[in-house]
């Protein structure tokens, strides 16, 4: 392949990723960065932690170490504002701060072939921006092949990509079927609008059946103040206040690295130094006595860090089931009450499944759909979703989003979402009308 841009795209499930893979498989000296390559080198870097030998948090190898001479020496060091960050912990970097350093790693080997699947999910408008130019610069000597499900007609697609160097155009169709392989120009010409989404039922139709939740509309379900979170001299945030109150579907959003999900772990009972903060949690201070589980089983949560991580061989009944037990998979005896709330849902959901279908077979799409409604499955006080339409195409993410507006909707469960898409925040301030708290 010779040096420039090359876009393989299409919907959710036509094996985009599957052919990207393939590719680098089979080139000499290929690099693949994707959101499985990411997440498998941060559990290396996690299955090589050090803390119990050194009295103290092992954050990983710096950047300055993981970049080596060869990445510090290339022009996309300062370019990315990699500098900034050489002195930090890998485990420390945020998504967009860590997708950044592994690309950089990935062309300091000087690769014939550069594949980056979904290269833009979970970026910020700057860091966007960051990845368009250094595509520019790298495709003029190197191959790079960018996956992802762009649409012709998409603004997104004309912000993102540095157009003026792609050479051609794949689409694949459902099933992996090639539907279209040409120039850039005949591609945006002709290429169809995405098909318009078969959305859910309305609200009142959804499967909204949950025990009393104990909290009046207005009570507080969440009082943090001057939240701090830092590892050594870095500081995430500090001095942050902040109350959600039931009923205050509440849209937290700010720049790669301001501490969002940082700051949802807190919430979810996932982050240590929730101990070390003034926060209270359902009404009760935390490091009051109560365990891990009596927060998380009043919290649905949805994330990319979960949808990794649900690797374990599971059903579509299963995955759904899990989210009443807070649980990767099934490791207790559901009763038929549960089986037949997960049933309803499955049939609200429309999406044409089977309880026993797995969960690992199906397409990204519809694995995202399930864990939407696994985590609203026990209605919960709180449901969390982080970046939760990152990876769907058009089609999924309309889904998703009339999932969520119907969750928001209904009295019982108060929503927070992360998003740094600028027509999600738009869609946000239209449907569910909440307060909105930006990190810096």
């Amino acid at each position: 392949m010779l040096p420039g841009v090359y876009l393989l795209t299409g919907p959710n499930g036509s094996g985009k990723s599957s052919a990207a893979q393939h590719l680098a498989d089979t080139t000499p000296g290929a690099q693949l960065l994707s959101a499985e390559t990411q997440q498998a080198f941060y559990e290396r870097e996690l299955a090589e932690d050090e803390s119990n030998f050194r009295g103290g948090a092992d954050l990983g190898k710096t950047v300055h170490d993981l970049l080596g001479d060869a990445g510090r020496a290339h022009p996309l060091y300062r370019a990315l504002r990699l500098s900034e960050l050489g002195s930090r912990g890998y485990r420390q970097l945020s998504t967009g701060e860590s997708r950044k350093v592994l690309l950089l790693r990935a062309l300091a080997a000087a690769p014939p072939l550069i594949v980056l699947d979904d290269p833009f999910e979970g970026l910020d408008h700057a860091a966007c921006a960051e990845l368009r130019d250094a595509l520019a610069l790298v495709a003029a000597e190197t191959a790079v092949l960018v996956v992802g499900t762009f649409v012709a007609s998409h603004s997104d697609t004309r912000r993102l990509l540095p157009l003026e160097l792609v050479r051609e155009v794949r689409v694949l169709g459902p099933g992996g079927a090639e539907v279209f392989r040409g120039p850039l120009d005949a591609w945006l010409a002709h290429a169809p609008e995405a098909a318009r989404a078969h959305l859910p039922p309305p609200v009142d139709d959804g499967p909204w059946h949950a025990d009393d939740t104990g909290f009046a509309p207005g009570q507080a379900l969440i009082v943090l103040r001057s939240g701090r979170v830092a590892y050594g001299e870095h500081v995430i945030f500090d001095g942050l206040d902040l109350t959600v109150r039931a009923g205050e579907h509440t849209l937290i959003e700010g720049p790669n690295g301001s501490g969002k999900s940082t700051l949802l772990e807190l919430f979810t009972g996932d982050h240590p130094q929730a101990y070390a903060n003034d926060l209270t949690l359902f009404g009760r201070r935390r490091g009051s006595g109560e365990s891990v589980w009596d927060v998380k089983r009043r919290v649905g949560l949805v994330s990319g860090r979960l949808h990794r991580d649900y690797r374990v061989s599971a059903s579509v009944e299963t995955v759904l089931l899990s989210g009443l037990f807070d649980s990767i998979g099934l490791y207790e005896t559901p009763g038929p009450r549960a089986r037949a709330r997960a049933q309803q849902w499955l049939r609200w959901l429309d999406l044409g499944l089977r309880p026993d279908d797995p969960f690992r077979e199906l397409s990204f799409g519809v694995q995202r759909l399930l864990l939407v409604a696994r985590a609203a499955i026990k209605v919960p006080p709180l449901v969390v979703l982080d970046e939760p339409t990152a990876g769907l195409d058009a089609e999924n993410r309309a889904r998703v989003l009339e999932l969520v507006r119907s969750l928001g909707t209904q009295s019982r469960s108060t929503l927070l979402f992360v998003t740094h898409r600028p027509d999600e925040r738009a869609w946000w301030d239209q449907m569910l009308r909440g307060p909105r708290v930006t990190l810096r």
